[in-house]
């Protein structure tokens, strides 16, 4: 791993070259008080640093995973920082205020994740469809007239969570004859896999708004996991903010489930080399992973060689471990290619 070896004071002043900036970077806002200005924004920075290095994290891996990273010291934090960006700064003789972008290196960032077992989601964003329940005060149900909770998802600007985009379900006559708001909650995986195929989605998350319990009752599917958000506000619109909030947990599901897969998967590779011992390199570290079973080298030729393997888990997990050993693992047509 390498050393960031700038100070943070130094970074703060350094423009980074376009090719070597980060694609990972976070927006954090500091406000430190210490006994003089230089200690505040040393504290300051430090924080920044961490906080923004959790979002980032948190965006892509579980809560779990940003506690395991927030065990670090900040020498060992800083190795994953490549600048830190002045957004607005104001200081006084024991204060230090600002609003920092720090950017954050993407590779080293995975590469530590996958060698510590850290489940990684990256990439494929998916589709899941919101069914709007809402329950007035005498408890009756209602999902398809345009009560305030239906009309509050739908007006929401930003149904987007990590690498999840989320769309309230449409009302057209295939939709009504299968959502009944009287059982739709306790649905059945059929029901679900035909909701599913007929509005093309990834998964469903039923939002049940309950005037009568102040309430929102959450359940998604198909690992049909249940949620329960006290409404905080009268104004439905705030509600939908706190629900978008919990699907952060939606997104760390899928990615536990992606990393701790059991079923076996063939890759065919081709992997071009100046050397035949770079081959040998290759293969080496290849046996080395546990996610590698069984290579099999289909053809060879002078710099060439054509093999497959099966596999195990995420291809982003083995992706991140190439990776760190400085080989790239892309997909072109219906083959990897390693470089």
């Amino acid at each position: 791993m390498k050393k960031i070896l700038l100070s943070f004071v130094f970074i703060l002043s350094v423009c980074f070259d376009a090719f070597a900036a980060p694609k990972y970077e976070a927006d954090v806002s500091v406000d430190v008080t210490d006994k003089n200005v230089s200690d505040a924004k040393h504290k300051a920075l430090s924080k920044a640093m961490r906080d923004a290095l959790s979002e980032v994290v948190l965006e892509i891996s579980t809560d779990k995973s940003v506690k395991e990273i927030n065990k670090l010291n900040d020498n060992q934090l800083e190795h994953f920082i490549t600048g830190v960006m002045v957004l607005m700064e104001k200081t006084s003789d024991v204060r230090y205020i600002a609003d920092l972008r720090i950017s954050i290196d993407e590779k080293i960032l995975k590469a530590y994740m996958a060698e510590n077992n850290m489940p990684i989601i990256i990439g494929e964003e998916q589709e899941i469809m919101l069914i709007p329940l809402f329950e007035d005060s005498n408890g009756n149900i209602d999902v398809w007239n345009d009560n305030i909770w239906r009309k509050a998802l739908m007006s929401y600007k930003n149904m987007q969570k990590g690498n999840l985009n989320f769309s309230v379900i449409d009302k057209n006559l295939g939709n009504i004859s299968m959502v009944k708001a009287e059982s739709i909650y306790d649905m059945a995986d059929g029901q679900y896999n035909e909701l599913k195929n007929f509005n093309r989605v990834d998964g469903i998350n039923v939002l049940k708004y309950s005037e009568k319990d102040l309430k929102i009752y959450i359940k998604s599917f198909p690992l049909k996991e249940e949620r329960i958000i006290d409404i905080s506000s009268e104004n439905p619109a705030d509600a939908v903010a706190q629900v978008l909030e919990t699907f952060k947990d939606t997104k760390k599901a899928v990615a536990i489930e992606e990393n701790n897969v059991t079923s076996v998967g063939k890759m065919e590779v081709i992997y071009n080399y100046s050397r035949l011992s770079a081959w040998a390199t290759l293969k080496n570290l290849l046996n080395n992973n546990p996610q590698v079973q069984d290579i099999n080298i289909v053809s060879m030729s002078t710099g060439k060689v054509h093999f497959n393997f099966k596999y195990s888990g995420a291809v982003e997990r083995l992706q991140a471990a190439l990776s760190a050993s400085g080989y790239t693992l892309l997909k072109e047509g219906e083959h990897y290619v390693i470089n």
